[in-house]
């Protein structure tokens, strides 16, 4: 199976939308309610849009199921563009799907989902800059898209300094750089704070609702066994993964090394904002299963140990589905 996945022509593809309406099937048949969607005090910009759909869950689970299939294209595409895997496969699309769906319950309305577009299409811009000669505008618009994500999910906040980061590892920035990092960081909030007043808000109400959804506490999560034993068994597939990387790294070109050591990064400011950050929970997944669906991706894509990977592919896929039959 995983041999089949590496590739790119319609079978792929077709697994890549029958898994998708698989995991997303039970919330077309029986949409849940919105009011008993987890979530977290919400950033201002994303209670309007999720009210848009209060009287409509069908509507709310149709637009969920969109965002998440077209940011499975875009990892695609991202690959395919900076070609760090260089294989043409749909394993990272299919794997964020399956590691999304690990918490069931942040699949619809996540406010997460849309702020991972922006971030991946941050990230795209910035490696983009690699060896571009002269001062490079894509930091800036790199800023700007990872704080505008901060506008819908609070927590995309804290992956504002991976701009900085990404700035000394790709290239020697130009001090102009990080000042329009910066400012680019600063201009949606401005403009929030500018729209908020001209329309009647009061800024001391709209920074109280700001400082509760950065440091307000989140809805716990159910740990239930089949949650935990999934979650083990994820990470049995990723430290094979993460070791393959650190192996193979040295071998690669240094546009693609330095893509995962941002993706790395990514990585670690999401696993530091979990343990360190009271509002920042489960959501957090669908950003972090950006970096993790490439590292496993790339694994999987040229793996020499084809029967273990395909053991733990497996048996990760069986607990997914175990997690949605017996929740407990």
């Amino acid at each position: 199976m995983i041999r089949f996945l590496r590739g790119s022509g319609a079978g792929p593809v077709f697994v890549l939308i029958l898994t998708a309406l698989g995991l997303w099937g039970e919330y077309f048949i029986s949409p849940p309610r919105l009011a008993d969607t987890p979530g977290i005090h919400a950033m201002p910009l994303w209670t309007y849009i999720s009210g848009a759909f209060e009287g409509s869950p069908l509507m709310a689970v149709t637009v969920s199921f969109a965002l998440s299939l077209a940011l499975a294209i875009v990892l695609v595409r991202f690959n395919i563009s900076i070609f760090f895997i260089p294989r043409r496969t749909i394993l990272p699309a299919l794997l964020f799907l399956l590691l999304y769906s690990v918490f069931p319950g942040e699949m619809v309305l996540n406010p997460a989902l849309p702020a991972s577009l922006l971030i991946v299409a941050a990230l795209w811009r910035m490696i983009s800059s690699y060896r571009v000669n002269g001062m490079s505008f894509k930091f800036f618009d790199a800023a700007l898209m990872i704080s505008s994500a901060g506008l819908l999910y609070a927590g995309s906040v804290w992956l504002i300094p991976i701009v900085f980061i990404g700035a000394l590892i790709l290239r020697t920035p130009d001090f102009r750089e990080l000042i329009l990092a910066v400012a680019g960081a600063l201009l949606p909030w401005i403009v929030m704070y500018a729209v908020w007043y001209v329309t009647g808000g009061d800024p001391g109400e709209l920074t109280d609702t700001i400082r509760i959804a950065l440091f307000g506490e989140a809805p716990s999560v159910y740990w239930s066994r089949t949650l935990v034993i999934l979650l083990i068994v994820t990470g049995l597939l990723f430290l094979p993964s993460l070791v393959y990387l650190a192996r193979e790294m040295p071998t690669y070109k240094i546009r693609s090394r330095k893509t995962y050591e941002i993706l790395l990064w990514v990585l670690v400011i999401c696993a530091a904002a979990y343990i360190f950050i009271p509002a920042v929970s489960a959501e957090l997944m669908a950003v972090a299963a950006l970096p993790v669906s490439f590292i496993i991706a790339n694994y999987m894509a040229f793996t020499r140990r084809t029967v273990t990977a395909e053991i733990l592919f497996w048996i990760m896929v069986t607990m997914i589905i175990v997690a949605r039959l017996w929740p407990y």
